[in-house]
């Protein structure tokens, strides 16, 4: 038996009447975000309380302040202590005075639990019944404490009222105050003066309640009481970065974040400080801090435009925290802003991968519908996407996507990864005939004996063609052949018998004609140099003509011309004829020598 409820509806000074008036007995725990504390209630009185978090309580730092115990004593007990309780180890010392140290542990207990009537966005669970033997400390259930809870609640009640004036001048507990340059002696009010030569601007309220014996509300209260009378005043950002700078150069990484951390609720834009505490929380391991930090470092560069530098704090972030859904949104809206496809895919894909590792696939199958969107050939997102309609328990929108994929498979005739498909679809819809028949057809061996009889068809196909053009060279090589027989038998009569130019020109066109009618073949090559030799041997014989017969020279270039040559021929024989006749031109004109002629 039991009940729960939330702060916000049913007030914890309700649930501690409630219990009271009932005299129940049980455990209440309260939780607000991750905080989370526990109250052992028996017949309606308060006997112990536990922390979630830590140990609620230093039981040595109490013994040792309350003055329960002298401090050599309790070194003394420490060294024997071992796995007893230091309330068993104590009762065997002399002078321990247990109703001082039950004292301070009782009010202890009063203010962390006065200290949850501040939790307004909390819920509570009340189980009734007795705990473990060991969900509490032994510390606390040894000591007999048992606190009133309705009186409790009127304290607290009463504290809340004044807490509105305190707060006005410490608005949390990392709060570092320092003495007011010029206060006078005289002004310190009577019981503050411990408290203010505490207050030297190197610790926070937080560790001020960890050194003195006073409870943490009236540590507060007198600490609001000196800043409203102008004796303290809280430390400036420039002094937290200086303390913060001596304590990392002393290796004390912890308290140099809490100081840059203050800082910073001074002056939230000072990036450099911001930068610095990333990497002082990197240093101690504090990877979700830093994530943290890094997330507000990449808001302050988009406010100003820095969509690289933002991007830049948003990956670090992402790398120490790598499945925070509002880091990677925010990386997926920059590089979409930004018209950057590929960085934009590969970022919507984490998204989407970072929301399904929390349970969250509606929003994953968003995601995953946004990216096909952009990308609808890609395998991969559909089979992410077909996936996540079966978590979602929809197995026809996944059967549908997996159609898709092995559709395309099967045009492409890949037919195991087909195969591999439709027996996918089979096994989130039995029902679906068009994967029982291609799976079907596939296992036969039907499928594969159709693509064999198409390969061989088409290597059938190539190996005809082939041949036909092998044969249609080989005969072509050998009309070559013949022609260039022909034509060689004909130059040399007709050379032999006469040899004018007109033979000349005959036998150099029958050469020309192999070449020109046969091209690609070896009979066409063999042609064309034969040709060429003629050519250039009669190119010699003009140049010799032309010293003493111009005239007989330039007679013989043009009636070689009408020779019809190959291209090459063609244009080495133009640009000697060009030559040659640049060079009679200057005979004409006057005496000039080969050399120059050229």
């Amino acid at each position: 038996m039991g009940f729960a409820g939330e702060l916000a509806t049913i007030g914890l000074a309700e649930v501690f009447q409630n219990v009271a008036f009932n005299r129940l007995t049980g455990v209440l725990a309260v939780r607000e975000r991750e905080r989370q504390v526990a109250l052992w209630i028996e017949e309606g009185r308060i006997r112990a309380f536990r922390s979630g978090e830590e140990r609620a309580m230093d039981y040595e730092a109490l013994a040792e302040r309350s003055g329960a115990i002298d401090p050599a004593t309790l070194a003394a007990g420490r060294k024997r202590r071992r796995r007893l309780t230091l309330l068993r180890v104590l009762r065997r010392e002399e002078g321990f005075d247990e109703a001082r140290f039950a004292a301070a542990v009782r009010e202890r207990i009063e203010e962390e639990v006065i200290a949850l009537f501040g939790w307004r966005e909390a819920s509570f669970v009340f189980e009734e019944g007795r705990p473990g033997v060991r969900e509490f400390d032994a510390e606390q259930t040894d000591l007999g404490i048992a606190i009133d809870a309705t009186a409790l609640a009127m304290e607290a009640a009463r504290r809340l009222d004044e807490w509105e004036s305190i707060s006005r001048h410490i608005s949390s507990e990392r709060e570092i105050f320092l003495a007011a340059p010029g206060a006078a002696a005289t002004e310190i009010p009577p019981g503050s003066e411990e408290v203010l030569a505490l207050l030297d601007g190197t610790r926070d309220v937080r560790a001020l309640v960890g050194e003195l014996p006073q409870p943490r509300f009236h540590l507060m209260k007198t600490i609001a009481g000196l800043a409203a009378a102008g004796l303290v005043e809280r430390a400036t950002a420039e002094h937290l970065r200086e303390l913060s700078r001596r304590a990392g150069a002393a290796g004390e990484v912890h308290r140099a974040a809490g100081y840059l951390e203050s800082a910073l609720e001074r002056e939230a834009g000072d990036l450099d400080s911001r930068r610095e505490l990333v990497r002082l929380f990197e240093r101690s391991g504090r990877k979700n801090e830093a994530a943290r930090e890094l997330k507000r470092l990449a808001y302050a560069h988009e406010e100003r435009g820095d969509l690289d530098a933002a991007k830049d704090a948003y990956e670090r972030a992402s790398v120490l925290v790598p499945y925070d859904t509002d880091t990677i949104e925010r990386i997926v809206a920059i590089h979409d802003g930004r018209g950057d496809k590929s960085e934009f895919m590969k970022a919507g894909r984490r998204l989407a991968e970072a929301y399904a590792s929390q349970g969250m696939h509606e929003e994953s199958l968003e995601v995953y519908q946004r990216l096909l969107a952009r990308d609808e050939e890609s395998y991969a997102l559909r089979e992410a996407l077909a996936a996540t309609y079966v978590k979602l328990h929809e197995p026809k929108q996944a059967a549908r996507e997996l159609l898709v994929l092995a559709r395309r498979a099967w045009g492409r005739n890949s037919w195991d990864r087909a195969l591999d498909y439709y027996r996918n679809v089979l096994a989130v819809d039995r029902e679906c005939a068009e994967a029982t028949d291609r799976v079907a057809e596939i296992e036969s061996g039907r499928v594969r004996q159709l693509r064999t009889r198409r390969r061989r068809r088409i290597a059938l196909a190539a190996c005809s063609v082939l041949l036909g053009l092998l044969g249609w060279q080989l005969s072509r090589e050998w009309c070559a052949q013949d022609a260039l027989a022909a034509a060689a038998r004909a130059g040399t009569c007709g050379l032999a018998q006469d040899p004018s130019d007109e033979s000349l020109i005959l036998t150099l066109g029958n050469h020309a004609a192999v070449a020109r009618d046969f091209p690609w073949t070896r009979a066409a090559g063999h042609a064309e140099e034969t040709a060429g030799a003629l050519l250039m041997e009669q190119l010699q014989r003009i140049q010799i003509t032309l010293a003493r017969k111009p005239d007989l020279a330039e007679q013989r270039l043009r009636r070689l011309a009408e020779v019809r040559l190959p291209r090459d021929l063609a244009d080495l024989w133009r640009a000697e004829r060009d030559r040659l006749l640049v060079e009679i031109a200057g005979r004409r004109a006057g005496p000039v020598t080969p050399s120059a002629g050229r």
